[in-house]
């Protein structure tokens, strides 16, 4: 692993070898962690949504959702591309999903390569940074347990920082722009690596034309959803779901407010990777602090690392902010990951040659051997047994049964269904959303659940809705609960159907 420094003009005059093994590899970890994880209520939205955009539907139009566009059109592009291929049921539908979120996780790490080892100009620092990903559990938790927006997102993230690395403003614009469109919050990382890049540019004219173009780059891409959802008839949904209820409804959490409440999630999340995010992110600033004091504007080394800095310090100050749960933290990873790569390259860069290699290789062979093992520890084998359940209580009551989620979309994924309102989650300000919105609120909105009266109704926490209380205690027959839904069936069914159901709800199922 020779750590030597590619001039610009040669860097990519050939392809690097370490770019396609290191994503082999990473093929190799996500498959040990397997695509059977439990789908869980926001993956189902996602999931959800990216039915309906495969079959033609807006984002925004069939479920309402805060977060952005792309966040349904990439998994909707996994669904299309696996009907393509003769995926014929939902369960096919979320595999070509996982699948689709496994190849961006991979790209991924072949990016994250390429930006450190161009960032601190050593190959060493970029398979430190590739192999730290690897390591990171909720980065491979959602590589093949999706789909969920941030495998998006942190992608798009490490395009934008390469870009930024190069100089290149214009596409760090897209990539960030792209990334909005994904996840609103992720903005304000990619601004801050931008903005202490070209503030390094030299003179005032130069740092004007770079944020110029960073800013064109934005605006346009930006602009081209804005024509499609003006083409599609559904802009107000767009703006609504996309800013309107995040800026005037939605509750956030901060960083020490979220440890405060739930100090033992984020290492459900992250297990013992966290203290090596928590070590990335800290080398990653003082990395970037110590180039700035010594700083050399000409040296594009030097200026990478400053502006990965800068980046890195603004998210940190952002998650202070905002920090709802550990998948948060996921954009943040490629930096925790050059972080990690550059931390690696400082101490190898100061061990005589031969030992310098052995630091690095060991380093490496280490991070990705701990990341194998634990996404084969963290395997979870319970998404076909939970299909089992879905498509064997929608067998039971027909295909001409309507089932309505209210927090817990499952169903819909799995049975391919569409449900009989736009509202999925309720949490987080949307419960006062649909309040203000619905014709006659969410009294008004038990009626029409009263009225319309679906056959089955399926919740993620029954707690958590009591304005729909009244209607099951009087219409609804309670099933049980399987894996993070519970289920209702109208007690106008039979009593033999009533019974069979019973039985697959309440059967025993791996844990």
């Amino acid at each position: 692993m020779p750590d030597r420094k590619p001039s610009p003009a040669s860097r990519f005059r050939g392809l690097d070898p370490w770019g396609p093994l290191l994503a082999a590899v990473a093929s190799v970890v996500f498959l040990l962690h397997g695509f059977g994880g439990v789908l869980t209520r926001d993956l189902a939205l996602y999931a959800y949504g990216g039915q309906q955009f495969a079959e033609g539907v807006p984002p925004f139009v069939a479920v309402l959702n805060r977060a952005g566009p792309l966040a349904h059109m990439v998994p909707g592009v996994g669904t299309w591309v696996g009907r393509l291929l003769g995926a014929d049921s939902g369960y096919d539908d979320l595999i070509a999903m996982r699948i689709l979120m496994m190849v961006l996780s991979v790209i991924a790490v072949w990016v994250v390569y390429l930006m450190a080892r161009d960032a601190f100009g050593s190959r060493v620092a970029g398979v430190a940074a590739a192999t730290s990903l690897l390591a990171f559990q909720g980065f491979v938790t959602y590589a093949t347990g999706g789909p969920r927006e941030k495998t998006t997102v942190m992608l798009l993230m490490a395009l934008a920082l390469w870009a930024v690395v190069h100089r290149r403003w214009g596409w760090a614009g897209v990539a960030t722009a792209l990334a909005t469109l994904t996840w609103q919050p992720v903005f304000f990382g990619a601004l801050g690596a931008v903005v202490a890049g070209a503030l390094l540019v030299r003179g005032g004219r130069g740092t004007l034309v770079a944020l110029t173009r960073y800013a064109v780059g934005g605006i346009v891409t930006t602009l081209a959803f804005v024509v499609y959802y003006v083409l599609v008839d559904a802009l107000k949904e767009f703006w609504d779901a996309f800013y309107l209820i995040n800026a005037t409804y939605t509750r956030q959490t901060g960083l020490l407010r979220y440890l405060a409440d739930e100090p033992a999630e984020i290492f459900e999340g992250f297990g013992w990777s966290l203290w090596l995010i928590l070590c990335g992110l800290g080398a990653m600033v003082v990395l970037g602090a110590v180039r700035l004091r010594r700083l050399d504007r000409d040296d594009p080394y030097a200026v990478a690392v400053v502006a990965l800095g800068g980046g890195t310090l603004v998210s940190l100050l952002w998650s202070f902010n905002v920090f709802n749960g550990w998948a948060d933290a996921v954009f943040a990873l490629p930096l925790a990951a050059a972080g990690l790569g550059g931390l690696v390259h400082a101490v190898a860069s100061r061990v005589p040659a031969r030992g310098g290699v052995a630091v690095a290789t060991a380093y490496a062979v280490l991070v990705t051997v701990a990341g194998g093992v634990n996404a084969w520890t963290t395997r979870d084998d319970r998404l076909e047994p939970m299909a089992e359940v879905n498509e064997q209580v929608l067998e039971v009551v027909g295909p001409d049964a309507t089932v309505m989620s209210i927090g817990s979309p499952q169903p819909l994924v799995f049975g391919r269904l569409e449900n009989p309102i736009y509202h999925q989650m309720f949490i987080g300000g949307l419960y006062e959303y649909v309040d203000d919105t619905w014709p006659g609120g969410l009294d008004g909105l038990a009626a029409d659940i009263e009225e319309d009266r679906p056959t089955i109704i399926t919740m993620d926490h029954p707690t958590w809705y009591h304005f729909v209380r009244p209607v099951l205690d009087e219409h609804y027959e309670d099933l049980g609960t399987t894996y993070l839904e519970t289920w209702y069936v109208d007690s106008s069914i039979d009593e033999e159907q009533l019974a069979e159901l019973r039985e697959i709800v309440g059967r025993e199922l791996p844990d």
